[in-house]
């Protein structure tokens, strides 16, 4: 599913306005306001890059509010976000050893990724 990234000019007094409006677009699935040069930033999904295309200029230039918008195009592949739980954290769970368990989760790279090690940082598991 192609992806992009659409950084949005806004006025400053519309931006919340703005962002609202961003949101009520089904093929957005997140935006934040941001510091910087820019006001918002999206992510759009859509079927085809074709789609993209048309998006843009029908959907983000019709609000009122917009001045513009640099749409980035991603082609790389991202980390899915997972629920379930790693081999090693799922040995150590089963085998019952929350200490190694909170330890491994809490010092995991992919932890912003995983569900499962949230739950464990966060609950005790």
């Amino acid at each position: 599913m192609p992806v992009a990234f659409v950084l949005v000019c806004a006025d400053v007094g519309r931006i919340d306005e703005v962002l609202t409006k961003i949101l009520e677009i089904e093929e957005v699935t997140e935006a934040y306001s941001v510091a910087g040069p820019y006001a918002i930033v999206a992510k759009i999904e859509s079927k085809k890059f074709e789609d993209l295309a048309m998006l843009i200029p029908e959907k983000f230039h019709s609000i009122q509010g917009v001045t513009g918008t640099l749409t980035l195009l991603a082609f790389g592949l991202s980390r899915e976000f997972r629920l379930e739980a790693c081999g090693d954290a799922r040995a150590l769970a089963e085998a019952g050893k929350m200490k190694e368990l909170y330890s491994l989760c809490r010092n995991c790279k992919q932890l912003k990724l995983c569900g499962f090690g949230a739950r464990v940082i966060t609950f005790g598991f």
